[in-house]
This record gives C-alpha cells, sequence and structure tokens, in this order.
C-alpha cells in the first residue's frame, strides 16, 4: 500500500487525540475520535470509538454511524504487513459471527483499520466491572456457541485463531431495536478492552493479583503441543484447548495459576476424577498429593452440570487428535440445549453505562 503525502489535511489533523479527525487520503471518509475505548500492541496503539463520515460527490461528509478505529503508530511497522494481509484476509471473507474489517487505511503517519462498533467492549472487560467476576452456565454457553460459530469459520478458511479468550469475544447493543450480538474478533479485529483510558497492565502479572495476567492467557495458557515446542506450529486443535481455558475462565473468574505448573497441575486433577471442584484454588493447596486433592472434589460440591464438564475435559484432552472439532463441539449436548437469552441480556444490561451515547 503506497503512503500518501500529508498534504492538504486540516489544521486539526492530529491521529490518536480524542476530538480530532483522521482522514481516509484514498476515500476522503472523515473519522472523527469520540472516545478511546483500548489499545493493541500491547498498550502501544489505540482504539477509538470514532464517528464516521461518508465522502459524498459535493465534497460534504455525512455521518453515517459509529465504528472503532485502530490505529497503529510508525513505531510498529514491522507489524503493518502482516497486519494489511489480515485484514485483507477478513475484508474479502466477512463472516456473521466474526467481526468484519470494514476498512483499512494508511495516513502516512498511521495504519488505521476500521471495524464494526461494538458497544459493550469484550466480555473479560465486561466480567471486570461486576463484583463476581464470572458467568452462569447459561450464559457461558450462549457466548461460546456464538464464538464457537466464529472458529468454525475461521478453521473452514484453513486459519488459525491462536488468541482465543474472553478478551476477544465481544458484545454489542443494537441501539434501535436493544438487541445484543455476540461477534468473535480475530487477527486484525483484536484489541484489548479490559483497560479502557487506565495505565497498561504489563504481562507479568495482573493489577489486582499475584495470578498471571489473563491478557496473555494464549501464550502461558497455550495448548501442551505449542507450549511444550518452541518450533511448533499452531492448529485448529489449539484452538479448542483454549476455548476449554476460556470455559474455565468464564465459570471461576481469574485462574488461580502462578506459572505454567499451577496450570497443569490443576488441568491433571481435573482430567484424574473427570468432574469439575467448587474451587480451584483448593486443588493446588494438595499440589503433588493428587488422592488428597481428589477427595476435594465431592458430588455433594458439585457446581457444574456434567455436560459443561464433559465439554470443557474434552477441550483440555493433552492429545489434540482426540479434542474435538469446532463443528462437533456445537453438536455436544451443552451448546444443542435450549438456553434463555434473556439471562445474558439481563447480565448485559444491569450494569450498562447510560452516559455512554
Amino acid at each position: 500500500m503506497r503512503r500518501s503525502k500529508s498534504s492538504g489535511l486540516p489544521k486539526d489533523y492530529h491521529p490518536g487525540k480524542v476530538g480530532k479527525t483522521i482522514i481516509d487520503p484514498n476515500t476522503k471518509d472523515t473519522y472523527l475520535l469520540n472516545k478511546e475505548i483500548g489499545s493493541s500492541s500491547d498498550g502501544c496503539c489505540r482504539v477509538y470509538k470514532a464517528l464516521l463520515s461518508d465522502s459524498m460527490e459535493s465534497g460534504t461528509p455525512v455521518p453515517s454511524g459509529h465504528v472503532t478505529l485502530k490505529t497503529i503508530n510508525k513505531n510498529h511497522e514491522n507489524e503493518w504487513v502482516e497486519l494489511q494481509l489480515e485484514a485483507h484476509t477478513s475484508f474479502t471473507n466477512p463472516r456473521g459471527n466474526l467481526i468484519a474489517v470494514k476498512n483499512y487505511f494508511d495516513t502516512n503517519e498511521v495504519l488505521c483499520v476500521s471495524l464494526p462498533y461494538m458497544s459493550e467492549g469484550s466480555l473479560r472487560y465486561i466480567l471486570s466491572t461486576r463484583t463476581h467476576k464470572i458467568l452462569s452456565e447459561d450464559c457461558i454457553a450462549i457466548v461460546l456457541k456464538e464464538s464457537l460459530l466464529g472458529l468454525k469459520d475461521i478453521h473452514l478458511l484453513r486459519r488459525v485463531h491462536r488468541t482465543f479468550n474472553a478478551g476477544d469475544i465481544f458484545v454489542h447493543i443494537e441501539e434501535s431495536t436493544g438487541q445484543i450480538r455476540i461477534k468473535l474478533a480475530n487477527g486484525a479485529s483484536v484489541y484489548n478492552s479490559e483497560n479502557i483510558n487506565t495505565e497498561e497492565i504489563q504481562e507479568t502479572g495482573s493489577s489486582s493479583c499475584v495470578f498471571l495476567d489473563l491478557k496473555s492467557i494464549s501464550k502461558w495458557g497455550s495448548a501442551p503441543e505449542i507450549f511444550e515446542k518452541d518450533n511448533a506450529t499452531n492448529g485448529p486443535k489449539s484452538d479448542i484447548w483454549l476455548l476449554g481455558i476460556t470455559a474455565l475462565e468464564l465459570g471461576y473468574g481469574d485462574l488461580p495459576v502462578k506459572n505454567r505448573e499451577d496450570l497443569d497441575c490443576i488441568i491433571k486433577k481435573i482430567r484424574e476424577k473427570k468432574k469439575l471442584p467448587k474451587s480451584l484454588e483448593k486443588l493446588l493447596k494438595k499440589k503433588g498429593k493428587f488422592k488428597k486433592g481428589l477427595d476435594l472434589i465431592k458430588r455433594k460440591e458439585k457446581v457444574f452440570s456434567d455436560e459443561f464438564e464433559n465439554m470443557v475435559i474434552e477441550c483440555l484432552n493433552e492429545d489434540p487428535e482426540k479434542r474435538p472439532t469446532a463443528d462437533q463441539l456445537l453438536n455436544y449436548p451443552f451448546f444443542t440445549m435450549q438456553r434463555d437469552m434473556k439471562k445474558f441480556e439481563q447480565f448485559v444490561l444491569n450494569n450498562s453505562d447510560p452516559t455512554d451515547n
């Protein structure tokens, strides 16, 4: 993509500042930056809610609605080639359950990627605003099923998501109808919305606890075939493993692990008993003593259904060949059972920000 010359731009043109305008040099469409809603590239590049105005033949821009605008500064030029390829693939292969790229362009100062605006941010961001940072089983089934449909489409394109986690699942409320939509971000459409307008937390830890940061879960929580082998190639089954890890996060909240050894210990004990415990932390208190640790998983403490437990355990099979495909998972009882969408709608709406217009 050629870089455009900056001559002829308005005096207030300044990428990366709320209240300023970014112009697509190819179409002359304008993007008025309304609000900072997230970041990408480990917090170095900013993401905005922007008002898009389409350039008309008369030369007068006409507002056409809000979009999400990712801005990538020139210090990250090494990411541009890969990002453009991902953006082009997403743009030419739009899928209903994936956040598809609407447009991307180079202003000579920043590379911009325009995405559909997702009003509520990521699922992990939504959970971070709640006292109890967990979802009910009905809600878990709803969001993971919608995400699985997107994951299925990615795999049909012979691609791999690689970073599947709760931070990549986005929620939007249609302003006109109140309808809730759940979509999966992938590649160029991925960004972090968990710490809006705050200093970014380093990958080494969380600001609220000593556990490993969930934002980097695709690195320290990746499938065994990826984590244990430096040169391993991600395959579709590595995404299924991450879906199992995401299910644990949604069911329990923060994963109480300080290192990969802790995570492996928890998963091994779950596999041994084929049950999910009331508390993951209790499993670690008896690390290495599997008999006593397994005694903590009792029927009377059961908090998850057999369908949920079976789905999670099969996703976390150490052998990737034995993990189900996305298509197979969609036929599991956990996802085929009738769910009440109203429960998820109530969960989202109960903490909506009425000042966010």
